[in-house]
């Protein structure tokens, strides 16, 4: 499957969750294990006067991007599943674009170790680390 089909799967079979968090794929790296994807927080997402996007929301967002990168290496043959996710918050996120970044550390088998970072105007807002644990898909590709 060539990089081009790949994107245009994923694009073409975006999960609910990814719509709810206005996510799209920016960038895919095949032979560098990394994945590009942009998120436009809304107001919604925040949980103060000052606008402050919420933690689960920017961690829901750089699971996302892990996991989609995880679904475009193994060519749609297995589903991600977080086993754990460690997310540091570094700086607030307000409402706007942001990218998140991922990047494989190891991929085995049955196991992959990621890792993602978030960023809002060139500013790092997070990063996270996550196990994942391939299990078997169905027939559909997403």
């Amino acid at each position: 499957m060539k990089k081009e089909e790949i994107i245009k799967l994923l694009e073409s079979n975006k999960p609910p969750c990814v719509e709810t968090l206005r996510g799209s794929l920016i960038e895919f790296n095949e032979e560098d294990k990394i994945m590009v994807m942009e998120f436009d927080a809304i107001p919604e997402f925040c949980h103060s006067e000052a606008q402050i996007v919420q933690g689960g929301f920017i961690t829901g967002m750089l699971d996302s991007t892990m996991a989609h990168l995880v679904i475009a290496l193994v060519k749609f043959q297995s589903n991600p599943v977080s086993l754990d996710i460690n997310v540091s918050f570094v700086a607030p996120a307000h409402p706007g674009l942001m990218t998140a970044k991922s990047k494989i550390v190891r991929m085995g088998k049955s196991i992959v170790f990621a890792y993602a970072t978030m960023k809002q105007n060139d500013e790092m807002i997070a990063s996270a680390t996550s196990t994942i644990k391939l299990l078997p898909t169905s027939k559909r590709p997403l």
